[in-house]
């Protein structure tokens, strides 16, 4: 004789431990996009966010100071 009993996965039970799985999922997911959205302010236009770049850089090395110069000097003319 099959029985319809309730098991540890039956009726109420399953129902509140599929809701909580899918809230956590949710949460872990909001939180992982609010993480990886968050960026610096805007720069107000073009010049500005590619002299930024520029001294960035300047800063990591990557470029030397005259390099820095030239672009600055072509930015601003």
């Amino acid at each position: 004789m099959m029985g319809y009993g309730h098991g540890m996965m039956g009726g109420g039970f399953s129902i509140i431990f599929w809701i909580l799985i899918i809230g956590v999922v949710y949460f872990f997911f909001t939180e992982y996009n609010k993480k990886n959205n968050q960026s610096s302010p805007e720069p107000k236009n073009d010049k500005e966010s590619a002299e930024e770049i520029a001294r960035q850089r300047y800063a990591k090395g990557e470029i030397s100071k005259e390099e820095l110069n030239e672009i600055l000097n072509t930015l601003n003319h």
